[in-house]
């Protein structure tokens, strides 16, 4: 069912609010729970990411609020990234009702915090962990929120909040209206619902619609070849923008790492980057025309960005609803998306676990060959050709050129110059026809493919790969090189092999 929002005959202050960011008809998830909302009750709403939840709360909870100047509301959110988007999307619907909306987290400091919240504490959008610490201290002994939401409240338990959430339920009022947001409904959220909800109305909208705008894929590949067959399918997909999931910091570290050095524009994310380095790779992220963004789950949460082309897991993640949430990422607010997840032979019996519960339409697919990937980089290529734009000196440079050399050629000449540096990052990493899963697996220490294919142009057969910049001219393949400054074992090119002739982990110059 769809609405408009006129429907909801909203007052004027939020009226023109819903107009500034320009919707015009409701969500499933907003159809079904802004009327209840409006009418007081408690809601326990079933939706997936990208649903379009924080305007289904926080739309109705502020029309309250204009109704009765002295109501406040608190929302609680898993993470730190989705407690300033959820504020960030309260200030916007307030814009008009001079109320300015508060977001309290761990990571910053608590005095500008406790400033903003001098300033207006109507609104406190915040997580568990800075919230209980603001009640306890007596920051919020006035604070007695009637509007109170948990927002991804699955996610919230999932990362040990239970007890921090349960302590901060003893510090609110016992007359209030809650509001309960989550993907999943695990008995554990029941418990909950069934502990501080009174009554309430359930709404579900999490059917296999909401995955249809999104093609899952999965790629069978060989244990140890994961970078080598991220980087082929990178160059085959071609993505606009994308995230690339891995379960491990240190996975995304060594992994952007290998993504910069094959001239992907690539950003980092995870939970040990303080908060403004978090903050500046999803503010990177979100206005960069064409972008990766390497990250752990913390980026799984949070993340409000509608261009999403495709979302890729290196590795399977550790549950179903992991896994939903992350292709949450792509294919939002009605854009199509493409989610690939790269498994191993092991892993099998997971993906049969993932199958009977959140992927049942993935489709199994066949790592694409080299010949594949060149042939879908010169299609893009060609493509691109055409749509270039004709400079207005393009017709005196090319009578010039004309002079003692044939068309044809001059054609050729300038397409192998403009095709030599878009075709040397997939000749350097392709997975090679031989090292496909019926193989070993086998692979150098850094996790890198021995099967590597390369063009004429980069010196087949040479097992050291040229450098820029200052310091060495080439690294090693082996971290036994002793003066290449290049570690096999970390996978990360700067740093002195095992037995190099530091024999220490200091970066190589």
């Amino acid at each position: 069912m769809t609405s408009s929002f006129k429907e909801f005959n909203f007052s004027e202050t939020i009226s023109k609010a819903i107009e500034d960011v320009g919707y015009e008809t409701a969500t499933a998830i907003q159809a079904d729970v802004i009327p209840h909302i409006l009418q007081g009750s408690d809601v326990i709403a079933k939706a997936q990411t990208g649903s379009g939840k924080t305007a289904a709360f926080g739309l109705p909870a502020l029309e309250l609020l204009a109704n009765n100047p002295k109501k406040t509301i608190l929302v609680l959110t898993p993470t730190r990234e989705l407690a300033l988007q959820v504020c960030s999307e309260m200030v916007r619907y307030a814009k008009h009702m001079g109320i300015l909306p508060t977001s309290v987290y761990g990571g910053e400091a608590l005095f500008n915090q406790l400033k903003r919240l001098k300033r207006d504490s109507r609104v406190i959008v915040g997580t568990p962990g800075r919230l209980l610490d603001l009640f306890q201290s007596g920051h919020l002994t006035h604070f007695k929120p009637e509007t109170v939401v948990l927002d991804e409240a699955d996610e919230m338990l999932n990362m040990g909040f239970l007890e921090d959430i349960q302590e901060i339920f003893s510090y609110l009022p016992n007359e209030r209206q809650t509001l309960l947001f989550s993907a999943t409904l695990s008995k554990e959220i029941r418990g909950i619902s069934n502990r501080f909800l009174t009554d309430p109305v359930s709404c579900d909208q999490t059917t296999e619609e909401r995955h249809e705008d999104i093609e899952q894929l999965h790629y069978l590949i060989p244990e140890r070849q994961r970078e080598s067959a991220l980087l082929q399918l990178l160059q085959y997909h071609n993505p606009t923008k994308a995230i690339v999931f891995c379960n491990t910091k240190r996975q995304v570290e060594d992994l952007s790492e290998q993504l910069k050095q094959s001239g992907f524009g690539t950003l980092q994310l995870h939970g040990d980057m303080s908060q403004a380095d978090r903050q500046r790779s999803i503010n990177g992220f979100r206005k960069a025309p064409k972008k990766i963004l390497v990250a752990t789950d913390v980026a799984g949460r949070g993340i409000n960005v509608t261009d999403v082309t495709h979302v890729v897991n290196l590795e399977l993640p550790f549950s179903p609803e992991c896994y939903t949430h992350r292709i949450g990422r792509t294919g939002r607010m009605g854009n199509k998306g493409t989610a690939i997840t790269l498994v191993t032979p092991k892993q099998q019996f997971l993906l049969k676990r993932f199958l009977k519960t959140k992927m049942k339409n993935i489709q199994l697919s066949k790592l694409p060959s080299p010949e594949d990937v060149k042939h879908i980089m010169k299609r893009n290529f060609t493509d691109k050709l055409q749509d270039e734009y004709i400079h207005q000196d393009a017709e005196e440079i090319l009578t010039l050129l004309k002079e003692g050399n044939q068309i044809e050629e001059i054609t050729l000449k300038l397409i192998s110059h403009a095709w030599r540096g878009k075709a040397q990052p997939t000749n350097r990493f392709v997975v090679s026809p031989s090292a496909q899963v019926e193989s070993s697996g086998k692979s150098s220490r850094g996790g890198r493919s021995r099967g590597r294919n390369f063009d004429d142009n980069s010196r087949s057969g040479n097992r050291k790969f040229r450098r820029s910049g200052n310091g060495s001219g080439s690294r090693s393949r082996s971290g036994n090189s002793g003066n290449s400054g290049y570690s096999g074992k970390s996978g990360k090119s700067g740093y002195s092999g095992k037995s190099g002739s530091s024999g220490d982990r200091r970066r190589g110059r």
